[in-house]
């Protein structure tokens, strides 16, 4: 018998966080579930040996950590393992709306062809995200396919609906860039306290609307299907429209998985556009 059938469903989700932390952060302790779980610190040990007992091989005590590490033959099981669902299901940020985080077993969503990305290169990212530190990065991109060196101050991680980015403040460019993490090679250093952070990001912190409608070269009644499946709303100039509020460095993405980054050349294929104001108000930023 599957040993989760004798378990609570809150037990479950905590021996799922035991795997993903210690998986994406490189350690768990007790004082993690405590906080997170509102449970006592002597259930929150029994959990973790349980754990043990039951995946002897994921997890090894690290008295220097003071926690428990994965090790080599660490093998998610009570978890799909991957970033998304760590992210999503524990940790508190810009989620999708209506997104719990908990994944419900009869749904089908679609396969994300999304990029492995290495424990190894995120945790360290996630620690200096926490802890306010600077990073010496080996990076790649296509303007610069070879590898090179680059300081970052990250603040945050972004998930554009196909991979994950890290933004941080870099100092080759003195400006805050989005870094794709599976471009990241290795994580080489620390370099210290980073002098800057969320707080100096200004498109991070400016909030813009995007106001979409369906294709005007539609018919009437295309543009009516259009504006049910958007859950649009009729306004005083009887035009379909309805209003998404993000961060103004989302803006690309956020083209981008609306299909709005081009222009298509047949309307039933476009389906929807942005409005002309909400175009004009968006462009600084798509720079």
């Amino acid at each position: 018998m599957d040993v989760r059938e004798t378990l609570s469903y809150q037990h479950q989700q905590i021996l799922r966080y035991i795997e993903l932390r210690a998986q994406w952060e490189g350690r768990i302790t007790a004082n993690h579930i405590v906080e997170n779980f509102n449970i006592s610190r002597d259930s929150a040990s029994k959990l973790i040996k349980r754990y043990n007992a039951t995946l002897p091989n994921n997890l090894s005590y690290d008295a220097s950590a003071k926690g428990h590490t994965p090790t080599v033959k660490f093998k998610p099981e009570y978890s799909t393992g991957s970033l998304e669902e760590y992210i999503y299901s524990f940790i508190q940020t810009d989620l999708p709306e209506n997104q719990t985080g908990f994944v419900l077993h009869d749904t089908f969503p679609m396969r994300q062809f999304g990029r492995a990305l290495q424990p190894e290169i995120v945790r360290p990212i996630l620690y200096s995200i926490n802890n306010k530190r600077k990073i010496d990065i080996a990076y790649r991109s296509m303007s610069s396919p070879e590898i090179e060196g680059r300081i970052i101050s990250p603040h945050s991680l972004i998930h554009d609906g196909m991979r994950w980015h890290v933004r941080a403040r870099c100092e080759k460019n003195q400006g805050y860039r989005d870094f794709v993490i599976s471009r990241i090679s290795e994580v080489v250093d620390d370099e210290g306290p980073a002098e800057y952070g969320v707080e100096e990001d200004e498109r991070w912190n400016t909030w813009i609307t995007l106001t979409i409608q369906p294709d005007i070269r539609l018919s009437r009644i295309k543009q009516q299907v259009v504006a049910q499946d958007y859950s649009m709303t009729e306004n005083k100039d009887d035009r379909y429209q309805c209003e998404y509020r993000i961060r103004a460095a989302f803006a690309i993405y956020a083209l981008k998985h609306l299909g709005l980054d081009r222009l298509r050349e047949k309307a039933e294929a476009q389906q929807i556009m942005l409005t002309p104001e909400s175009r004009e108000a968006i462009e600084p930023y798509l720079r």
